[in-house]
């Protein structure tokens, strides 16, 4: 792998063959024993330093009840827009019971015309059905 990088970084910058340079004198420093005063050697990888586990799992586990908690309020908040949704469509079907207001209604769509909601919501275009008074 040396080689590699040793080819790649002659083709570079001046900077980049010191920084190649250096890296090799502490790889080569690293690898022989080292003598000191007090004859302990300290055995130091190039690989780069352990990650702690256990920190890693506990911010793995807080974002996973994170999500959780996430998960349960947007369940919950479906069930308000659902409700609000069948509230709204028996408030809209009880004023349309009224034949003042269901009168009032048919003579707005016959001067204006179909609303854009309507249009979206039936895409044949085909004109509000009411039932017969009985």
């Amino acid at each position: 792998m040396c080689e590699k990088r040793t080819r790649k970084i002659k083709k570079g910058s001046h900077l980049n063959r010191l920084r190649e340079a250096r890296r090799i004198q502490r790889m080569q420093r690293l690898s022989s024993p080292s003598t000191s005063d007090d004859n302990t050697t300290v055995s130091v990888s190039p690989c780069p330093p352990a990650v702690d586990k256990i920190a890693q799992n506990r911010v793995i586990l807080e974002l996973a009840w994170k999500t959780v908690a996430l998960m349960h309020k947007n369940r919950l908040i479906q069930q308000k827009i659902i409700a609000l949704k069948k509230e709204t469509s028996e408030f809209v079907a009880s004023i349309m019971n009224n034949p003042e207001n269901r009168k009032r209604y048919v003579e707005h769509i016959r001067m204006y015309g179909p609303t854009a909601q309507a249009q979206t919501q039936k895409p044949d275009h085909s004109p509000l059905q009411l039932e017969p008074k009985v």
